[in-house]
């Protein structure tokens, strides 16, 4: 699967959750990041890369 289409479905499912407070989704193409912005605030960023192995960091 390439990148584009993992960001896509990523901002997909992220769009169509009604679970979440999520206020704005801007994908960085450039980048390969997708920033999703909650109503308090906060924002978080997934950064997209194709290496083999997947970790979670809070920055």
């Amino acid at each position: 699967m390439e990148k584009n289409e993992i960001k896509d479905r990523l901002f997909d499912i992220l769009n169509d959750t009604d679970n979440l407070p999520i206020q704005d989704i801007v994908v960085d193409d450039r980048n390969n990041i997708v920033n999703v912005y909650l109503t308090d605030g906060t924002r978080f960023s997934v950064h997209v890369e194709n290496c083999g192995i997947w970790n979670i960091c809070e920055v």
